[in-house]
């Protein structure tokens, strides 16, 4: 993996396990989700819009957007269900492990990526890590409904990564997120909008500095992970952006209190060792 990708699939991977935790902070709040959602969705219209007519927009992309857009919409929507149900500590190393594992098995046989035999140690290494994390603190704490929603937020994970990465070789990056996000919104709405007006106004008023966070954090984040998988390998971005359980384990230590158990210190172990070999991939 070139050094330049490894770096943006780094930092995206710190973006990621921030909003992630301001997520879990709110306890998976859908529609502070939503309102980050929304505000992202229109902070980017302008400039999508401008690429959008400038550029020559191919219709092979639509049927790619339609489908990124409905499974982000699931993922979003699951993702606040898994925080709402547990800790940080379960959800994100679980739903993170299935996604790297689910999307190295579907790159191989659905988009012929060839992985190295470096590179595919690399990947059952980071797994192995974060499953570990989670899976023992799912014993210990019987969080096993936020386990299950987890567990639906990796398939997830593999289904967009999937269809991603092809997508995105089709129309430019930043119009691609745009319209994704705006799809995700716009199938989001009529969930969150069921309950009293008021009480979203309400929750605005409280949170929007978490929205402002998810909305920002999740789009910048994924934005940077488009461009890496336009230029370089599938499997390994997602393995690498896999450095995120590390920084979410920490910041579930120091900020919420949780445990640096020996299960966590070898998982973070397995990670870190996995990254390398990717690195050297």
């Amino acid at each position: 993996m070139e050094l330049y990708v490894f770096g943006i699939v780094i930092f995206a991977a710190m973006l990621h396990a921030l909003w992630n935790f301001v997520t879990k902070k709110i306890s998976g709040n859908l529609t502070v989700i939503w309102i980050g959602l929304c505000g992202s969705s229109l902070l980017m219209t302008p400039v999508s819009l401008v690429l959008l007519f400038k550029e020559e927009a191919t219709s092979s992309a639509l049927p790619y957007i339609i489908a990124t857009g409905l499974i982000h919409a699931c993922y979003f929507y699951f993702i606040g269900k898994s925080y709402e149900k547990g800790a940080i500590s379960i959800v994100y190393p679980v739903a993170r492990g299935v996604g790297v594992f689910g999307t190295a098995i579907t790159a191989t046989f659905f988009l012929s990526e060839m992985i190295s035999a470096i590179g595919g140690a690399g990947i059952l290494l980071v797994c192995s890590g974060v499953l570990s994390i989670g899976l023992r603190e799912t014993a210990t704490r019987e969080s096993k409904r936020a386990f299950y929603y987890a567990l639906i937020v990796g398939v997830l994970i593999t289904g967009y990564s999937t269809v991603d990465k092809v997508g995105v070789s089709l129309i430019n990056p930043l119009v691609y997120i745009w319209a994704m996000f705006s799809i995700a919104a716009i199938c989001l709405a009529p969930v969150v909008l069921m309950m009293d007006l008021n009480k979203v106004r309400e929750i605005w008023n409280r949170m929007k500095w978490a929205s402002g966070i998810i909305g920002l954090g999740s789009i910048t984040t994924y934005l940077l992970i488009l461009y890496a998988f336009r230029l370089g390998n599938v499997s390994y971005a997602v393995a690498v952006r896999e450095f995120a359980v590390v920084i979410g384990a920490a910041l579930g230590v120091v900020f919420l209190g949780e445990k640096l158990t020996k299960q966590k210190v070898v998982g973070i172990a397995a990670i870190i060792v996995g990254l390398i070999l990717i690195k050297l991939a």
